[in-house]
């Protein structure tokens, strides 16, 4: 954090501001990582960001814990450790650059299928859930690990088949990405990801992330949905030219 210009701690202070206001508003989340990647290492930014995932899941848990649907959470946990554990190999053995483009990369797929979901809804899926809970908990627990986001779309994905009503959907994804975190977070203590870089980070970043869910809470009864996402989907593509060519 010491070696950040003044113009890019303001720059960190926005985004972060800004992506959790954007999770307080909409409930929807993935733009930390890929903005913060433009300047800093992954290194830090992914344990910072696993850090924050924590705390903001524990925010809305402590108020919805009972409409969180626990067999479905205990389900989905075993594979998502098997993702976690794939993702702190490549976490550890990937440099700061080969996680940066790989991540460019996902982030490209992933905000080009959030904008083509605005255009054209997802078709109904014939596969049976049985099949979709172990591959969906792995990929999450994979992306998750190695990029620190982008893990609650899959998560999404799942409970939207099941056809949860609003509260039992964000209770249990919120059940479903602490669980998650502290895997995460267990893994990254392990391998010594959280150094005094990462520390900082999470200091700073934790105030601004209060502010952004105050402010997210405030502003959220004036969305246009449509417009909002597609606004989303199209910051994430533009991220992740400058993370692939870098």
């Amino acid at each position: 954090m010491e070696a950040l210009s003044v113009p890019e701690l303001l720059f960190f202070c926005l985004v972060i501001i800004l992506s959790y206001a954007i999770r307080g508003s909409a409930g929807f989340g993935g733009v930390t990582v890929p903005l913060l990647a433009l300047f800093m290492s992954l290194k830090v930014v992914v344990p910072m960001v696993t850090f924050l995932g924590l705390v903001s899941s524990w925010v809305i848990l402590s108020k919805d814990y009972r409409y969180v649907d626990w067999r479905v959470t205990l389900r989905i946990l075993p594979s998502c450790l098997i993702g976690v554990l794939l993702g702190l190999y490549f976490f550890k053995t990937l440099d700061a650059h080969a996680l940066a483009r790989a991540l460019g990369y996902v982030v490209l797929a992933y905000g080009g299928y959030s904008w083509w979901l605005t255009v054209r809804p997802a078709a109904s899926t014939k596969l049976p859930l049985k099949t979709i809970l172990p591959v969906t908990g792995t990929i999450a627990g994979f992306v998750g690990t190695m990029f620190g986001a982008m893990a609650g779309m899959f998560f999404a994905i799942y409970l939207d088949l099941l056809k949860f009503a609003k509260n039992e959907f964000r209770a249990t994804a919120s059940a479903i990405l602490f669980a998650l975190g502290i895997f995460r977070g267990l893994g990254y203590i392990a391998i010594g990801a959280y150094d005094r870089d990462a520390l900082i980070a999470c200091a700073a970043a934790l105030p601004l992330m209060v502010i952004g869910i105050f402010l997210g809470n405030r502003i959220h009864a004036n969305l246009n949905q449509l417009m909002f996402k597609r606004l989303i989907a199209g910051m994430m593509i533009a991220s992740a030219v400058p993370l692939i060519l870098r």
